[in-house]
């Protein structure tokens, strides 16, 4: 093996997990339940998996399709938006993406994700009524 060949690879790598995070994104959107989001991993893993029966003879490749499987699981977490399985601990260990675990915590993901998907009004987050009743207070 020689130098273009890694280098090469690792571009593909590169590009395979671009791409991939691109795809895991799109499809995390639409997961609304944690079941939903397991069965697009698997379907991840299953789809990288025919891809490395089907370029078993093209080594070069190895390398786009692990990244492929690689950003698609990252792209999934971070659209999906909550703090599941295995990305609990990694996000409690590093204390990244603080508002996936207090999604997690809460259990309003699934909620948000159903009113996400189904093209509902977000809550409001401060109310701007004016609901003070007119007291005459001297200052």
């Amino acid at each position: 093996m020689t130098v273009p060949f890694f280098i090469c690879a690792l571009l593909l790598l590169l590009f395979g997990v671009y791409i991939g995070f691109t795809l895991g994104n799109n499809l995390g959107e639409r997961a609304v339940t944690t079941a939903d989001y397991w069965k697009l991993n698997a379907a991840a893993i299953i789809v990288a998996v025919l891809l490395a029966f089907i370029f078993a003879g093209l080594p070069l490749l190895y390398g786009a399709i692990v990244g492929l499987l690689a950003g698609c699981i990252a792209g999934l977490k971070m659209a999906f938006g909550e703090s599941v399985g295995p990305w609990r601990a990694v996000d409690r260990t590093f204390k990244v993406n603080r508002s996936h675990m207090e999604t997690a915590e809460k259990g309003t993901g699934e909620e948000r994700r159903r009113r996400r998907r189904e093209g509902g009004k977000a809550p409001d987050l401060i109310s701007v009524a004016d609901n003070r009743r007119d007291t005459d207070t001297k200052r």
